[in-house]
């Protein structure tokens, strides 16, 4: 068996390089998650992607942040513990948000032969972090907003 071939057989499959990183952040909005992710969600029985074109699921997602953890990726950063303790309320803002900005910058980590493949790695999975959790906490907050009656 090819490398490939085994790596399918054991749920390693790996995607080609520019697919692999352009898909932590594909179709990621300010208030929606990547398509990708969707996608996997939706193999795990959750959320409401109707795509009948389900990938493998890859594994699972990360579930736990630690306090003192941050993520930064293309001039966007998150970092649980700067997060403003009152960043749930009816005139909260929600965090900022460009994925055409990371979608570059995950190009051009792809295309940076500079790069070892462990930063290469470190970044990719910044960027995944960042591409999950702004869009996660401006959900959040949107339902916040609807649960507390904000708009009247």
């Amino acid at each position: 068996a090819t490398r490939d071939e085994s790596s399918i057989a054991h749920g390693t499959k790996q995607h080609p390089v520019g697919r692999a990183l352009r898909s932590v952040c594909e179709g990621a909005t300010p208030n929606s998650l990547p398509t990708e992710t969707l996608r996997r969600l939706k193999n795990y029985g959750y959320g409401n992607h109707h795509d009948d074109d389900i990938l493998d699921s890859g594994g699972a997602l990360p579930t736990f942040l630690h306090y003192c953890q941050n993520y930064k990726f293309a001039s966007h950063t998150f970092a649980k513990r700067k997060m403003p303790h009152d960043f749930f309320r009816c005139n909260g803002e929600p965090l900022n948000f460009d994925v055409e900005v990371l979608l570059r910058e995950l190009d051009s980590i792809e295309n940076n032969g500079r790069l070892s493949e462990t930063e290469k790695k470190k970044q990719v999975r910044a960027g995944f972090m960042v591409c999950h959790l702004v869009p996660l906490m401006n959900m959040a907050l949107a339902d916040y907003k609807v649960d507390q009656h904000c708009d009247g």
